[in-house]
C-alpha cells in the first residue's frame, strides 16, 4: 500500500501535531537532536529510541525510516568522513554505524536511510517559478569550482571497492537486527566520464544503482528512493523514471521514496511543484502501486517562497496533492 509520509527535521509537538492534522500517519525521523539518542561518541541508546517511537505514536505517527545520520555533506564535515574515502578512521566509523544499527534494530526501528556522497548536494543558486517561488537549479556549465578534494582524483573502481567495503560489513548488521538499509542515490548526477572534482558519482546512475544492489543482494540493502535525483541523471525523466520504479519496485528495493520532481535533466534541472514538472505524477503512483511497492511518498526539496519561511505551506500542497493522486489512482483500479 502506497501512502503519504512527511520527514521530519523538527519532532517539536507543534510539528507533529501539524503532520498528523494533514493525514500523515508515517514518517521518517531526520534528526537525533534533543531527543537523548546519541551519547558523545556517536553511539545510540536504545531506550531513547524506544521513548522517541512511543512520542510518535501517541501523535498518531509510526516511525518507518530513521536517519542513520551518513549524510550527504562534503566529506571533511560528515561525521564519518573515512566511511566512502577509506580514510584511516573507515574502521572506528564503522563500529559505530554497526552499533547504531544493532540498536535500532532492539528498539524497533524498521529501516534506516543513509547517503553514500563525498562531496555533498551541489547546485548553482535558484530560478524563479510559479508565483515567485523560487526552485533550486543545477547546471553542470555554470558549476565553476574545479579544483581536486584533498583526495585526489578517485578512480570509479576506487569508490566501488570502498563501498563494497562498507556494505560487507553493514549489511549482515542490519539483516540480523531486522533494519533496512536504505540508500540515497547520487544527488545531483556528475558527468558521466569525469565527475567533478575528482569525484566521480557511483549512485549516478540507474545502472550504478543497479550494481549497488549487487554488491549485495540481501533484502536489507535497497534505497531511499529519490524520484528526483532519479530523473536529474535520466537523459529522458519521463520515460526512464517510471522504468526504474517499476525495475526497484519489482526486485523489492523501494524502502523510502522522496516523492519530488523537476524540469530537465541529466546536467541542468531545477526543482519544481509536482504538478509542473516533466515527470507525470500520477502515472508514477500507478506505476509504485503495480510494482507492489509499500510504503511513503515523502515531499523533498519542495520549491522556497517569501510567504512561507518554514516551507509549511509548501510541503502542505505536496502532500495534499500526493494524497490526492494515490486516490485518484485506486478509483482508477489496477493499471492495464
Amino acid at each position: 500500500m502506497v501512502y503519504i509520509g512527511e520527514q521530519l527535521s523538527d519532532i517539536s509537538d507543534r510539528k507533529l501535531a501539524w503532520v498528523a492534522q494533514l493525514g500523515v500517519e508515517h514518517v521518517a525521523v531526520n534528526t537525533v537532536r534533543g531527543t537523548g539518542i546519541q551519547n558523545d561518541d556517536g553511539s545510540w541508546n536504545v531506550r531513547s529510541i524506544r521513548d522517541l517511537i512511543a512520542r510518535l505514536r501517541a501523535n498518531g505517527l509510526a516511525m518507518d525510516v530513521m536517519n542513520l545520520g551518513i549524510e550527504a555533506t562534503f566529506y571533511t564535515n560528515s561525521r564519518f568522513p573515512g566511511l566512502w574515502t577509506g580514510l584511516p578512521s573507515r574502521e572506528g566509523e564503522i563500529a559505530t554505524i554497526v552499533q547504531n544499527i544493532r540498536a535500532a534494530g532492539e528498539a524497533g526501528v524498521p529501516c534506516l536511510k543513509y547517503n553514500c556522497n563525498i562531496i555533498g548536494i551541489l547546485r548553482t543558486g535558484r530560478t524563479v517559478g510559479r508565483g515567485g517561488a523560487t526552485y533550486s537549479h543545477f547546471d553542470v556549465r555554470k558549476w565553476t569550482d574545479h579544483s581536486l578534494t584533498d583526495l585526489g582524483d578517485i578512480p570509479a573502481e576506487k569508490l566501488w571497492d570502498n563501498a563494497a567495503y562498507v556494505l560487507d560489513r553493514i549489511i549482515p548488521v542490519a539483516e540480523a537486527a531486522g533494519v533496512k538499509l536504505a540508500v540515497h542515490p547520487h544527488d545531483p548526477a556528475l558527468p558521466r566520464d569525469t565527475g567533478l572534482r575528482g569525484v566521480r558519482s557511483i549512485l549516478g546512475t540507474v545502472e550504478g544503482m543497479k550494481r549497488w544492489v549487487a554488491l549485495n543482494p540481501s533484502p536489507y540493502n535497497g534505497f531511499n528512493f529519490c524520484q528526483g535525483t532519479v530523473a536529474e541523471m535520466c537523459d529522458n525523466p519521463a520515460v526512464e523514471v517510471l522504468d526504474a520504479i517499476r525495475h526497484f519496485g519489482r526486485e523489492k528495493r523501494l524502502f523510502m521514496v522522496h516523492f519530488r520532481n523537476i524540469k530537465g535533466g541529466l546536467g541542468n534541472f531545477e526543482e519544481v511543484y509536482p504538478d509542473n514538472g516533466d515527470v507525470d505524477f500520477l502515472a508514477c503512483v500507478r506505476a509504485y502501486q503495480d510494482a507492489g511497492y509499500e510504503g511513503m511518498l515523502c515531499p523533498d526539496h519542495v520549491p522556497h517562497s517569501e510567504s512561507d519561511p518554514d516551507n509549511e505551506r509548501q510541503h502542505s500542497f505536496v502532500l495534499g496533492y500526493t494524497a490526492a493522486l494515490i486516490a485518484a489512482s485506486r478509483a482508477m483500479g489496477k493499471p492495464a
